[in-house]
């Protein structure tokens, strides 16, 4: 492989953002389609629609900015200050749920995990009773363990509670469906396995998570991320403009793109090719001599979680040769790299390529 200028990657087999199909390249080539009017309202109609019957949801939002700000917007509108929350301390990003929720004012009950392993439901079950809520990461990318959502889920219903599920790292990769499997709210963002551009946040409820937020004593403490704000925009908009904020309607067509062709193939089709495609990276990587850090049974499909003391060689070497990585994070962060299957890098072929760089490379 011709190796290229240093900080610039022909290949990223990252967790995210993923590296977009030509399609949605060509669309962000396109001139900027307005945020209003008829033509318009068509198009966003239809991206919410295609997210909503992906996710299994009753309605979703799409807000400008990252994952993070969905996570925000959440816990904004679901919860109110005092209230009590359960939280799954699963990794990384777990940790970052724990934070945010103190920082809206939450009285927060931690259940931690061993690393590798999905939370224990039992623990959870512990900490629920008088519990508003239960926040919990779907897929912990620092780890590549998928967690027990839909067992959760029911855990925190039959406590009275609402179960908000960071789904950034997992929808558009792992089965979903948020009616099915008692999710009140779920937050993703566009950059991963959706397939689309980094910049938009997704929140998406069932009527639980709806009937939380019309349930609250008083509004929201923001104006931007008050999900009642987008409703009534929604509703008072006379076929013109169907958000409160400006939204940036390439990402929201480009991301559109992409759902539409998850749809064309059937969700069903689409997911099971994906967990097929995890389950042959895994086998090649263990083919190599490498560990995985998580069993089979646990593991997620869009990041597979390689830990080697050899593993900063393996990145730097690949990252000499135009391929990037995914380094490792708490509380694998040692000897750790994370080959993300997102967007283009979600192929057998560029499975093949990089097991095989990776094999030169030991």
């Amino acid at each position: 492989m011709t190796s290229v200028a240093p900080g610039q990657f022909e290949h990223l087999m990252i967790p995210g953002p993923c590296r977009l199909d030509p399609d949605e390249e060509a669309i962000l080539a396109a001139p900027i389609a307005p945020h209003y009017g008829a033509a318009w309202m068509t198009i966003y109609a239809k991206v919410l629609d295609d997210l909503a019957h992906l996710l299994g949801a009753e309605h979703a939002y799409l807000l400008p900015g990252s994952g993070s700000a969905g996570l925000d917007a959440a816990v904004f509108n679901l919860f109110e200050p005092g209230q009590t929350v359960v939280a799954v301390d699963s990794g990384y990003f777990g940790s970052r749920l724990v934070e945010m929720a103190r920082v809206h004012g939450l009285d927060v009950r931690v259940v931690p995990c061993v690393p590798g392993l999905p939370v224990d439901p039992a623990l959870v079950a512990e900490q629920l009773p008088g519990a508003h809520g239960l926040l919990v990461t779907h897929v912990e990318t620092s780890t590549g363990v998928r967690h027990p959502v839909e067992l959760l889920a029911k855990l925190a219903h039959d406590a009275g509670a609402v179960i908000m599920v960071d789904a950034i790292s997992a929808a558009g990769g792992e089965h979903i469906h948020m009616a099915h499997m008692g999710i009140d709210a779920l937050v993703s963002a566009s950059q991963k396995g959706l397939g689309g551009a980094a910049g938009l946040a997704v929140v998406a409820l069932t009527a639980g998570g709806r009937d939380r937020i019309r349930a609250r004593s008083t509004p929201p403490p923001t104006w931007y991320l008050d999900l009642t704000r987008w409703d009534h925009a929604a509703r008072e908009c006379h076929g013109m403009e169907p958000t409160p904020v400006t939204v940036p309607t390439t990402l929201i067509q480009v991301l559109g793109s992409s759902l539409a062709r998850i749809r064309a193939m059937g969700v069903d089709t689409w997911l099971r090719e994906y967990e097929q495609l995890a389950a042959d990276c895994r086998a090649g990587v263990r083919e190599l001599g490498l560990r995985v850090a998580v069993p089979d049974e646990y593991a997620a499909n869009m990041v597979v979680v390689v830990t080697d003391p050899r593993a900063d060689a393996v990145r730097a070497r690949l990252a000499a040769n135009g391929i990037m990585l995914g380094g490792g994070l708490r509380p694998l962060e040692d000897n750790t790299f994370r080959i993300g299957l997102v967007g283009r890098s979600a192929s057998p072929d560029m499975v093949k390529m990089v097991l095989q760089e990776i094999g030169q490379a030991l």
